[in-house]
């Protein structure tokens, strides 16, 4: 069997594909050429459906099993979690004939019309009425109205954003790898916890350095952050933090300027005012400035609480003035001398196995969801792979891969390689769904996790159940394409079980001694989950507030207006002023190469609904199997075969109120 052979075969394996071997170098030679086959194969299909006669059409003309789409999704994750140069070259070369492809499809006057015709003459349950509704919508917001001149505009304008976001992501890689920062063993770091000490001892070893390197990783990051006592140095990172991927070789900003000013010219086309009302056409808010009046509410509160924050901090250790690269170290000091709190010594009651098996108990106890490790070759000895069962019966398949390495992107995401399909069971596909984190690792010994590195974990899984658990077998009407202001409301909800009493007393143990997590610490935390929660509103709503700032108003027309807008609009919701270095905005991904354009803002609105959800929650239990069923029915498994607000009052049974969250937080 030749190579091409076997991966086409990989292609169709219904179960998890070979990884080991679509990863492999043998693979990657011929990718290029098996891609441009399968791109092929997959537009004469799509020429043969137009062909087919009106009175032959049945909705199962629609759906069909995309071989091309999973190929390139298997190496758009290798470039995600293990770039080099060969897995770049391809995806640089590849992906404009894909959206050359895409845009062939997506601006098809013809299968519109197919659309249509199947909405109102076919036999047709309510999924599959809520699947043409949903498509054909698409094409009448985003073309079909236009003359031709226009779709030809919009087609290189998709192309062309494709392109810089794939320039954005390799720019800001290669930034972050180029910062590492050696250290001696001194006074400076004699606080850092011992496993990221030994993590920087590793890291050196391996560019054969002698001391400690740090490097841009999360891990290394807030380990200097919040334990150096050396004030330059903790400057230094924070500076540099802010300005990855703003100059030199590797300067995303002019890529950045060059995406807002396409995304506005194309919802220009469309007849919108600007790229935020489009953005919101498939999106629970109405208008930008619903959001924008909604963020500037909270902030207004959240900043008199943060500035009570600060003044606490400045008067606790007599400070005079206090910086932005201060907080991190002043604010873990402080909670360890006020509250009896010390960050290191609740790590010990985190190890990661122990953690893992308790989110995937809890998942068991609210929805009979049931994990079964099994093996699966692979591209990293760090991953792990599960069958996933509801009720006996396999459902999906589940991979984790959480630990941090420099070739992978730095956040933590949850993505889909292969989507369900069930062709009236002629064939069905089980999907295949992967969390992604960035943990640092203990090599020789159990690895620790900081506390937010579980609620990451539990986010992310909360993620991954929202596709498990849905129910059409249509992947059009699953997690992926509910609203995008909707998709984080399971994954923050989730978080809960990571910090409520009652769960963390069953799975925060010692790692040495095995002894349960003590009251103590426990009442502690529970006075801290308060704490700092004005500052750290206030740096949210400025990323939201930004975001739906720079997507709805006049654009800048260069880099230099670009950077004084920005530096007067980050300082407007700032205690502490960022000074003309500060370029974050350069390294902002979730905006400029994850989807979340015009979408931050997101984030602080599924965690108002979330609030709503959890209050229900814990009135009856955490662990009440009632309530998790009606969260399950009504919104887990239903995907998005409703709007997402029917969805949120099908649990709820009332509508959206922020008293919940605002209560959170304390404002």
């Amino acid at each position: 069997m030749t190579v091409k052979q076997k991966i086409l075969k990989e292609l169709e394996n219904t179960k998890i594909p070979d990884l080991k071997f679509m990863f492999s170098e043998e693979v990657l030679d011929i990718a290029l050429d098996v891609l441009s086959e399968l791109l092929e194969e997959e537009k004469k299909d799509f020429d043969e459906t137009l062909k087919i006669k009106n009175e032959e059409i049945t909705f199962e003309t629609f759906e069909d099993f995309s071989r091309l789409d999973l190929f390139f999704s298997l190496l758009n994750h290798l470039q995600n979690v293990k770039s080099g140069e060969k897995i770049r070259n391809i995806i640089e070369e590849f992906e404009p004939k894909y959206i050359d492809l895409w845009n062939y499809m997506a601006y098809n006057k013809r299968y519109y019309d197919m659309l249509c015709y199947c909405r109102e003459n076919c036999k047709i349950d309510s999924q599959q009425q809520r699947i043409l509704d949903l498509s054909i919508k698409s094409y009448e917001v985003k073309w079909i109205n236009l003359e031709e001149k226009k779709q030809e505009e919009l087609k290189k304008i998709s192309k062309r954003l494709s392109e810089l976001s794939q320039k954005f992501w390799n720019n800001l890689l290669f930034s972050q790898k180029e910062f590492i920062y050696l250290l001696e063993t001194d006074e400076s770091i004699k606080d850092i916890p011992e496993n990221d000490l030994k993590e920087a001892e590793d890291k050196a070893k391996q560019k054969w350095k002698k001391w400690f390197l740090f490097d841009s990783s999360p891990s290394s990051y807030m380990a200097i952050m919040k334990y150096c006592t050396d004030e330059a140095i903790r400057k230094y990172f924070y500076t540099s933090k802010s300005q990855f991927a703003s100059s030199w070789k590797y300067d995303n900003r002019e890529i950045i300027l060059e995406i807002l000013k396409l995304r506005d010219k194309k919802s220009k086309i469309l007849g919108y005012k600007n790229y935020a009302e489009l953005s919101l056409e498939f999106k629970m808010a109405d208008t930008p400035d619903d959001i924008i009046s909604l963020i500037d509410e909270v902030s207004l509160k959240a900043k008199d609480k943060a500035n009570e924050e600060i003044m606490q901090l400045k008067k606790y250790f007599k400070l005079k003035d206090l910086y932005n690269w201060d907080l991190p170290y002043y604010s873990r000091i402080y909670k360890e001398k006020e509250f009896s709190f010390d960050e290191k010594e609740l790590k010990k009651y985190f190890e990661f196995d122990r953690v893992l098996n308790w989110l995937f108990e809890i998942i068991n106890r609210l929805y009979w969801l049931e994990m079964r490790e099994i093996k699966v070759d692979s591209y990293s000895l760090d991953l792990k792979f599960y069958e996933v069962y509801k009720d006996w019966k396999l459902i999906s398949y589940f991979i984790w891969d959480y630990f941090y390495n420099p070739d992978k992107r730095s956040w933590a995401w949850c993505d889909n390689f292969r989507p369900k399909m069930d062709n009236n069971e002629k064939w069905q596909i089980l999907p295949i769904i992967v969390n992604v984190c960035a943990f640092a690792k203990w090599e020789n010994w159990k690895t620790l996790l900081n506390y937010i590195d579980v609620e990451t974990m539990f986010h992310e899984f909360g993620h991954a159940i929202h596709e498990m658990l849905s129910i059409s077998k249509y992947s059009d009407l699953s997690w992926f394409n509910v609203e995008w202001d909707f998709v984080e409301l399971p994954s923050q909800l989730m978080e809960n079980w990571a910090n409520e009493e009652e769960s963390l007393k069953i799975f925060a143990k010692h790692n040495k001694t095995g002894v349960d997590i003590p009251q103590s610490m426990l009442l502690i935390m529970k006075k801290l989950e308060k704490y700092w929660m004005g500052n750290f509103t206030l740096r949210q709503n400025e990323f939201a507030s930004l975001d739906m700032h720079l997507h709805s108003k006049v654009i800048p027309d260069t880099i230099d207006e670009l950077d004084y807008e920005i530096f007067w609009f980050v300082n407007n919701y700032s205690i502490l002023e960022k000074d003309k270095d500060y370029k974050m905005y350069a390294s902002f991904s979730h905006i400029f190469d994850w989807g979340y354009g015009a979408g931050y803002y997101s984030y602080m609105w599924a965690e108002i609904i979330e609030a709503q959800v959890w209050d229900i929650f814990k009135k009856k239990w955490i662990f009440n199997k009632e309530i998790a069923d009606r969260f399950l029915n009504t919104i887990l498994s239903a995907g998005t075969t409703k709007k997402a607000s029917e969805l949120f009052y099908d649990f709820a049974w009332v509508g959206i109120s922020p008293n919940a969250f605002l209560e959170r937080k304390w404002f």
